[in-house]
């Protein structure tokens, strides 16, 4: 090489260097955030155990245990060092690389939960949280002064057919509420003392905040969702009024008798299509099998089996009705550690129902496999936004309901002829659409009503009942008063507050991704598709998940499907079945005004 040439290569060389040299401000993150991500992890492993602990086995030990390191998490996310140095390198922005900024935008919505800038009111939080759980997780529910379960409530609601035993079953399952109220009225003000502490209005903006949006802005995406497929809602809640008072032999009323349907907060319509029931290719299948074929799914599409230690410390199955311990019955997945310990909670039973649900879990467990490598920091390992999280589990679980699919793992029979109008219109009752007006409505609203708005506690059930009336076209059996909170018998409302409408976003997301894989790389049509053993799926799905929150949300849908977030795919989903739901309601009052 000529020794000019030379010269002019060592010289570009040496600027290049320089040019990619780490500033002193970036230096200075970098040093902040490894050790702030090192403490984090420690301290979120050791509070995740006394959760899990908490929740898996409820007594007064488990719950002080897990007050105390809810106390030492959010003393160490609140510190007033971290809180101060985030915000200052913050100033400095534009000297940063953008995983850095996230990470430090990060620790401020940690620290937001707990902000150790006032101490006083962090313990009265992490006190009134754990009580609230306590009350929550020990609660016993009683039909005619006797014992029953939150499955056995399910199980009655699915199957009865008297109207007046299900109307005791149904005010059953809403006794929590009053013995709920109190403590949610003191962590109604808490949350938002915390929220305020960081500067944020209250805690609905808070939580919000993860998605870039503001609380209205929220509330305006989520009422433009509602907008787009209410022509839909309208025809289905046509439809179901119909077939519920020809069951129940009742005239057809305006609004739906909240009894008269499955769930206990009218949020899914499930069992009001026989064609499409498949619990009895369920029977005599073992709990573990469904889990096992959950786990499948996902080695099929070309990720690693689950760790061994998932397998030894999950607790999947029911407890026996005679058992001592109790336990939380709504179904979650864990990172405990944020590396390599994956749990889930569930109570597996075999039935479609079930089925459909561990196949959600696991999407939760292999997100976390997906991005638990070294270039997602520990900060950053979580969904590209909430709702991505449950996005993903839906979108298996949708994917797990498909005909062709349950002929491969051999549930429904080779031969099986599926009626794919009683298919979709199930898949619209009991995952989706009457789904979008709790999740998008009643949950939402009432809840930035009480934190945003701060609605008196002597209004709450009137909001609650005002919202499943007018945005769900669902009323009570009979009237309910302030001595009630039916709000407060959803879980969510009381333990993991203000991200109901994750959900929603999960939902309209789901629809999304199924519609991408199923017309881009499947080649098949969206309604009756199989996912099974495609490692081209795999390899996509693994390109979303792999990247955990180092990427903003819209980014990273917009590159994975060429879309921003809309209800496109998912009207487009339920076009036949609109045709067919018009044909039906010929000559019937459509929806309940």
């Amino acid at each position: 090489m000529h020794r000019s040439t030379l010269l002019v290569v060592i010289t570009f060389v040496f600027i290049t260097s320089l040019a990619f040299a780490a500033s002193p401000i970036q230096e200075r993150a970098d040093r902040f955030l490894k050790l702030a991500n090192a403490g984090y992890q420690a301290l979120y492993r050791v509070n995740s155990e006394a959760q899990w602990l908490s929740v898996t086995d409820v007594t007064d030990a488990h719950d002080a245990a897990a007050e105390a390191t809810g106390k030492a998490y959010a003393a160490f996310n609140g510190n007033p060092a971290i809180i101060n140095e985030a915000r200052d390198l913050l100033t400095h922005q534009k000297e940063l690389n953008e995983i850095s900024v996230r990470q430090l935008k990060q620790l401020l919505l940690n620290a937001a939960e707990g902000p150790m800038t006032n101490r006083e009111l962090v313990d009265k939080r992490v006190e009134a949280e754990t009580k609230q759980a306590s009350i929550l997780n020990s609660f016993e529910f009683k039909l005619n002064g006797q014992k029953i379960t939150a499955n056995d409530i399910d199980n009655k609601l699915e199957k009865s057919t008297d109207l007046n035993e299900r109307k005791a079953v149904w005010e059953a399952s809403k006794e929590s509420g009053p013995a709920l109220k109190p403590n949610l009225v003191v962590l109604r003000d808490l949350r938002n003392g915390v929220a305020k502490e960081m500067k944020y209005p209250d805690y609905f903006s808070l939580e919000v905040a993860s998605y870039g949006m503001t609380t209205d802005e929220m509330i305006k995406m989520l009422d433009g969702w509602m907008a787009t497929v209410r022509p839909l809602y309208l025809q289905l809640h046509t439809w179901a009024k119909y077939k519920l008072a020809e069951k129940y032999h009742q005239p057809v009323p305006k609004k739906i008798p909240a009894h008269w349907i499955n769930n206990r907060w009218s949020q899914e319509w499930d069992g009001l299509v026989d064609a499409a029931n498949i619990d009895k290719y369920f029977e005599g299948r073992k709990p573990e099998w469904i889990i096992k074929t959950a786990e499948q799914f996902y080695t099929g599409l070309g990720f690693s089996p689950l760790p061994k230690t998932f397998w030894e410390r999950s607790d999947l199955y029911p407890l026996p009705p005679d058992s001592k311990r109790k336990k939380n019955t709504h179904a979650s997945c864990w990172h405990i550690d944020l590396e390599n310990d994956i749990r889930s909670l569930q109570s597996i039973e075999p039935n479609a129902k079930w089925f459909f649900t561990a196949h959600h879990e696991l999407g939760h467990g292999y997100y976390f496999k997906a991005y638990t490598r070294p270039e997602v920091p520990y900060l950053l390992r979580t969904g590209a936004a909430p709702g991505f999280h449950e996005g993903i589990g839906e979108l298996i679980a949708l994917a797990s309901s498909q005909v062709p699919y349950l002929q491969s793992r051999s549930v429904l029979p080779a031969d099986f002829k599926a009626d794919k109008t009683a298919f979709l219109l199930d898949d619209a009752l009991a995952r989706s659409i009457p789904f979008i007006y709790f999740s998008c409505g009643t949950m939402p609203h009432w809840e930035a009503d009480i934190y945003a708005h701060n609605l008196p506690a002597d209004q709450w059930n009137a909001r609650w009942w005002k919202y499943v009336s007018d945005m769900q076209g669902i009323e009570p059996p009979s009237p309910r008063g302030e001595e009630f909170c039916d709000a407060a018998t959803k879980t969510h409302i009381n333990d993991n507050p203000a991200y109901y409408y994750n959900y929603a976003f999960a939902t309209v997301f789901k629809f999304q991704l199924h519609d991408y894989i199923a017309r881009k790389i499947l080649h098949q049509p969206p309604q009756s598709c199989n996912y099974a053993d495609n490692k081209e799926v795999g390899a996509w799905l693994n390109n979303i998940l792999k990247k955990g929150d180092t990427e903003d949300w819209r980014k990273v849908l917009k590159e994975a499907t060429g879309e921003d977030i809309s209800t496109r795919a998912m009207a487009e989903y339920f076009k036949p079945l609109q045709s067919w739901l018009e044909e039906q309601n010929k000559g019937r009052q459509i929806g309940w005004e």
